[in-house]
């Protein structure tokens, strides 16, 4: 019979064999695993490889022949609704888009669940592993980046860590209706002086003679100077405390949407209806805190200007006076916009000169049931052209039944960006706090060439009933 330290001793034994047989279990596991994800990965890479022929004509890669680039992290980076892309097909900026919202869904996701460091102020933080353990990355970011060239083996994600660490992705509203009609220029600094050639010189004869009083002085351009002088627009709202994992992407999607738009929107407000002046011309805009209060917008600049037409009467001879009191700057009609509400485009529908066939010939609104143009000039229909106005073009609360309508030389005035829109979450940091903040910011001005008697290069129709 065994003592009791020989059968201390045996059961030792058993267990230290025990653990190491669940080791090599763990480690045969372990290496099936790897076996299966290298398979897969391999599996991928071969479909990926026999199928580039056909994958040749794919929207992603024709979104990187379009766009000019070799690799979709340079994608990223490319500002799809520059002029210099306007040959681009829509639904590929669309797609760009989708793959940048996707980025920045995934990058959300690591930094709310995932523990990653939050982005301060204007610096982005290095967001790793994007990835992993992120559903959404792993099924809806990773799938589309495969598609775009980066899914076979030794490439793909490793990238994206390092871009988001440098860089941030910028957002282009492709369909702005006023803010798009503007040349656009990017601030090196801030302010930034835009130099201007005022006139333009004219040929002078030459006549044949020793007499050197008669030989011609040289004639120096004529300039001036548009200082761009950023503000700064935020917007932000509160994602909801119970958020999850499973419900986030949904809802970061949507509250990353609407704080873009809430620049989109400010944007186009201000453009149209902004005042710096004190009080504000319209006494609904209380407060500095109102992006209509950014800059001076192309209604203050007609009013100031006194470049106005009565409007009361509302008919092509009234709105042909609007072109002909900009004189020069309202010759070429490649330049001119006409800016509308929705009650004043139907009002335009309804004009004599378009309406039927004999006058307007098949692009007549009766048959077309819309105008894109009127004397050549195209039409801008937008919800922040005030229909709440008095006869004079602002709104005092009195008298709100009166609309205006706007006809400007777009050459005339530039869209300075400082900074593109970004958008960020963070951490409430005010009471009761302990809960995300979904936020958008963006930096930049409006401004065009002094308006006066020599430069009338917008007017305002008012009075319109």
């Amino acid at each position: 019979m065994e003592t009791k330290e020989e059968l201390d001793k045996t059961a030792k034994d058993l267990e230290s064999r025990l653990a190491d047989i669940e080791t090599k279990y763990a480690s045969l596991a372990k290496r099936e695993k790897q076996v299966e994800e290298d398979k897969e990965a391999l599996v991928a890479a071969a479909s990926y490889n026999a199928g580039s022929v056909s994958n040749h004509n794919s929207d992603e890669k024709k979104a990187l022949r379009y766009f000019g680039v070799g690799h979709v992290k340079d994608l990223i980076h490319v500002n799809t609704g520059a002029d210099k892309f306007q040959h681009v097909p829509q639904e590929l900026k669309y797609l760009v888009r989708q793959l940048k919202e996707d980025v920045d869904i995934s990058r959300f996701s690591q930094q709310i669940f995932g523990g990653e460091k939050q982005d301060v102020g204007d610096s982005i933080a290095k967001v790793k592993g994007m990835l992993d353990g992120n559903y959404y990355a792993k099924h809806v970011l990773a799938p589309k980046l495969k598609a775009f060239g980066t899914g076979n083996v030794g490439e793909g994600a490793e990238w994206v860590p390092t871009l988001l660490s440098s860089s941030f992705i910028e957002e282009f509203e492709l369909d702005r209706q006023v803010t798009g009609k503007f040349r656009q220029i990017n601030m090196p600094g801030n302010p930034f002086q835009l130099p201007l050639q005022d006139g333009v010189t004219v040929a002078r004869r030459q006549v044949e003679s020793c007499d050197p009083a008669d030989n011609i002085p040289a004639t120096n351009f004529g300039t001036s100077q548009i200082t761009l002088d950023a503000e700064k627009l935020v917007e932000h709202m509160c994602l909801p405390e119970e958020l999850n994992e499973d419900s986030a992407p949904g809802i970061l999607q949507l509250a990353r949407s609407e704080v873009v738009e809430a620049q989109s929107r400010a944007f186009e407000t201000a453009i149209l209806n902004g005042d710096t002046t004190g009080p504000h011309m319209d006494s609904d805009v209380a407060g500095v805190v109102d992006a209509r209060t950014a800059w001076k917008g192309l209604r203050k600049l007609a009013l100031e200007n006194s470049a106005t037409i009565d409007m009361s009467t509302f008919d092509v001879t009234n709105l042909r006076k609007m072109r002909a009191l900009m004189g020069k700057f309202g010759h070429s009609e490649r330049n001119l916009i006409w800016m509308v509400s929705s009650k004043v485009y139907q009002l335009m529908l309804g004009l004599p000169e378009v309406t039927t066939v004999d006058k307007f010939g098949a692009g007549a609104t009766i048959l077309r049931g819309s105008l894109a143009a009127l004397d050549g000039i195209p039409i801008v229909c937008t919800e922040y052209n005030r229909d709440d106005l008095n006869a004079l073009g602002v709104y005092d609360g009195i008298t709100t039944t009166q609309s205006e309508i706007k006809l400007v030389n777009a050459s005339r005035f530039v869209w300075g960006v400082r900074r593109p829109i970004r958008t960020k979450v963070t951490m409430d940091p005010t009471p009761p706090g302990d809960r995300w903040i979904m936020a958008s910011w963006w930096r930049g001005d409006f401004q065009g060439h002094v308006q006066s008697a020599s430069e009338t290069s917008v007017v305002l129709g008012i009075d319109i009933a």
